[in-house]
Formats: structure tokens, C-alpha cells, sequence
């Protein structure tokens, strides 16, 4: 994957009048799944992202332009490059990362923010519904009846890659795997598809903050794993990241969530589900991408089967 400032400068010589400053890496590059830029002008900044895998634009282009009412993300020009690399060119939002500044934040202000969160969340999965689950695509759409076959047959499809790769920690992700097929019984029935993030954790989510109005959520970001699915997914990357470690955080985030749409109780119960799943999917493909994101997620995995008993009381309570 080769760097791409070169084509920054040509795309930017040909849609924007203004004289290119600078041009900085942002993102995760290491993770070769695309290449992200910031691009000061004289007078403006934008961000420019450049596409490695299929149907990752065509997402974007989807789901960012429906939810501007509420997010401040946009699409300013889209692309593609000689060497056929789709690219496209954001505003610039100014913050933080949730991730940059999340040890440095006291519990008061994580509850206030995950409360904002949670409000923002429940906005996006609120914004319509689907009799179907799937991609953007319709030959990439299901009926909603086939939805549980659907999640079984994928989990299968998980485990067999992770047996396919000769882990030496596979007996530690066996266990986990056991406990996932126990749950098949679990999965919830889909009454309806909504937009789901699928990457949405404080790599994605950005923080403001100011003298004159405090701490404030600026935004989320990166729509491109957007389909049409279970929209509790999305929480489920909350419990992994953040949630587990401090429950406290759970209320306040379902407060907000309510505000704009309720939950049901096919979300307890098929949280057990979900989790363990979240963790064997990452480890079926992360190792080749990153070993520390492997080995964070078996961490998981193994906090997770520790807590296993009790896990009724992260449960969400109204």
C-alpha cells in the first residue's frame, strides 16, 4: 500500500483554489485497510481518505449524508484516483479522540459523556427501519426471517477460521467458544434492520472540548462498516471497550438512549450472545493485522469468562 500525497496534492490542485500548508497521516495506517490524510489549505482544513477494500465507500456515501442533522460529518467531494483507489474528501471537525483523552477524564465526566452517546447512538439506529438486514447492495440483503440461520452460520464460519490458523491460545478461545454455541438459543428475533455503525468505540468518536461550553460530543466517524443490522451490536462495542471495565457507565449511556428510542428485552437477553461473539470474531482475523489487537481481545475473552457469572448485573435495567 503505498503513501498517497502525491495524489492529495493533484485532487486538491483540481478542486480546491486554495494553496496546500501541510499534509499529515492520520488514522490508523498500520492496519492497511485504507489511508486517511489532513489537509491544511490557507484558510481551511479537510480530511481525505483513501479506500483499499470494496463497499467501504459506497457505505459511507449512504449513511453520512442522512444523519447531518445530528452529526457534523459531511461528504465534501468524492473520486477516483488514475490507479482506480476510490478516495473522499470530509470538513474537518476539531477534538479529540474519546480514546486520546478517556484516562484523563473523571467518572462524572465519562457518565455525562456516555449519557451524550448514548443520545447520539439511539439518533442514528432511530433514523429509520428495514425489512431486511444486510449491505447497501441488494444482492447483499436478507429477509429478516433469516436472520438467526444468518448470525449461526456465521459464528460457524468464525470458529473454523480460527481453527484453520493453529492458534496456540486456541484452548483458551475454546472455552469461549462453547459458551458462544450455548447461546445460539439466545439470538434475538429481528422484527426490524437499522443503521449500524459496526466500528463505533473512541476511535471513532470525537470530543470538543472549550472554555466557553465545557466538554461536548463533536462527532462520530467512519460510517464505512455502516449496513442495515441488529443495531444492539453497537452497544455491544461499548460493553467491550469501556463498559465492562466501568459499569457505572451503563446507566448513563442507556438514560440518553432512551430519550430517543427504547430498548427491549431481547437485548439482556442475548448480551452473553454478543459479547463472546464480539471477541471470537476479532480473533479470528486480527493477528495477521495487528498481535496487540489479538492479544487485547483474548484478554477480553478471558475477563469475560471470569465475570460470566455475573454478568446479569451489567445487565440494562429500566
Amino acid at each position: 500500500m503505498k503513501e498517497r500525497q502525491e495524489d492529495v496534492k493533484k485532487i486538491f490542485a483540481k478542486h480546491f483554489s486554495e494553496r496546500i500548508i501541510d499534509i499529515s497521516p492520520c488514522g490508523n495506517h498500520e492496519l492497511k485497510r485504507n489511508l486517511v490524510y489532513k489537509v491544511v489549505l490557507e484558510n481551511s482544513h479537510y480530511i481525505i481518505k483513501f479506500y483499499y477494500k470494496p463497499n467501504k465507500r459506497v457505505r459511507e456515501i449512504n449513511a453520512v449524508p442522512i444523519i447531518e442533522e445530528f452529526n457534523e460529518l459531511k461528504i465534501v467531494n468524492y473520486g477516483i484516483t488514475d490507479d482506480g483507489i476510490e478516495w473522499m474528501i470530509y470538513n474537518f471537525l476539531d477534538g479529540w479522540l474519546l480514546d486520546q483523552i478517556y484516562d484523563d477524564l473523571d467518572l462524572d465526566q465519562l457518565r455525562y459523556i456516555f449519557y451524550e452517546i448514548g443520545k447520539r447512538t439511539a439518533k442514528l439506529h432511530n433514523i429509520t427501519t428495514f425489512d431486511y438486514f444486510g449491505d447497501v447492495q441488494k444482492d447483499k440483503q436478507s429477509l429478516l426471517s433469516q436472520y438467526h440461520t444468518f448470525v449461526v452460520d456465521d459464528c460457524e464460519r468464525l470458529i473454523d477460521n480460527l481453527h484453520k490458523q493453529n492458534l496456540h491460545e486456541i484452548d483458551t478461545i475454546s472455552n469461549s467458544i462453547e459458551k458462544l454455541r450455548n447461546e445460539f438459543v439466545n439470538i434475538r428475533e429481528l422484527k426490524f434492520g437499522r443503521y449500524t455503525h459496526r466500528d463505533l468505540d473512541g476511535r471513532n468518536i470525537l470530543i470538543k472540548i472549550s472554555p466557553e461550553k465545557g466538554m461536548q460530543l463533536n462527532g462520530f466517524l467512519d460510517f464505512e462498516k455502516t449496513v442495515i443490522n441488529n443495531e444492539y451490536m453497537d452497544i455491544i462495542g461499548f460493553y467491550r471497550r469501556y463498559f465492562l471495565k466501568e459499569p457505572k457507565l451503563i446507566a448513563h449511556f442507556f438514560k440518553g438512549y432512551e430519550e430517543v428510542l427504547p430498548v427491549d428485552d431481547t437485548f439482556n437477553l442475548e448480551l452473553r450472545f454478543n459479547l463472546y461473539k464480539t471477541g471470537i470474531d476479532i480473533c479470528s482475523w486480527s493477528l495477521d493485522v495487528s498481535k496487540n489487537y489479538f492479544e487485547s481481545t483474548l484478554a477480553y475473552l478471558k475477563e469475560l469468562e471470569r465475570i460470566d457469572p455475573l454478568l446479569e448485573e451489567l445487565y440494562y435495567k429500566k
